[in-house]
């Protein structure tokens, strides 16, 4: 992959890579972080594979699943050296999060609802997290997301069915907690 190639790569994938971190991790300035380390991570691994081709080793097969394995790695890594931390509604509108103008409490509760179902997904096993945020949020289909996870497409779709009904379970926890909450 040649500088010209990487670039539109980089293009194409940018705000995929982005997202998918930020939705694992405590800020944008975290996921920009990590973001940036999974590009450079990739180029060095793809010059290096350049450099080696003409010794008749492999090529990147799959660019867009090897770059998502480089990010899987990278969120690991990130929590393997610091604490969980969770993220503020200040950060989050800090971070652009637009919400439609309509009345303020109904601004707030939309925040207080996209905060509680990151922070749902933040605590879901990481294989979970990963599949929802891969298909629903990136549209990666179940081709491409079993070529990353390096497993079969019906895998694919067991683990994307358990990781919605454990998110189902999760948020109808949450709801129901604040409705005890509320009761009292």
């Amino acid at each position: 992959m040649d500088r010209k190639e990487f670039s539109e790569f980089y293009d194409q994938n940018i705000d995929k890579v982005f997202r998918f971190i930020f939705l694992r991790v405590d800020s944008s300035e975290t996921a920009q972080d990590l973001t940036s380390l999974v590009f450079l991570k990739f180029w060095q691994n793809a010059s290096l594979r350049n450099a080696s081709q003409k010794q008749g080793n492999k090529t990147i097969s799959n660019p867009k699943a090897f770059l998502f394995q480089i990010a899987r790695n990278q969120i690991i890594d990130f929590y393997r050296q610091k604490n969980k931390k969770t993220v503020s509604l200040d950060e989050l509108a800090e971070q652009g999060i637009e919400i439609p103008q309509t009345s303020f409490a109904f601004e707030i509760e939309l925040s207080v609802e996209m905060e509680n179902l990151k922070k749902i997904i933040q605590n879901l096993k990481p294989a979970y997290s990963e599949v929802i945020i891969w298909y629903y949020i990136d549209n990666l289909s179940i081709k491409e997301i079993s070529e990353i996870l390096n497993k079969r497409e019906n895998n694919v779709r067991v683990l994307l069915h358990r990781a919605l009904e454990t998110l189902k379970k999760e948020v109808e926890k949450k709801n129901s907690g604040l409705c005890d909450f509320a009761s009292h």
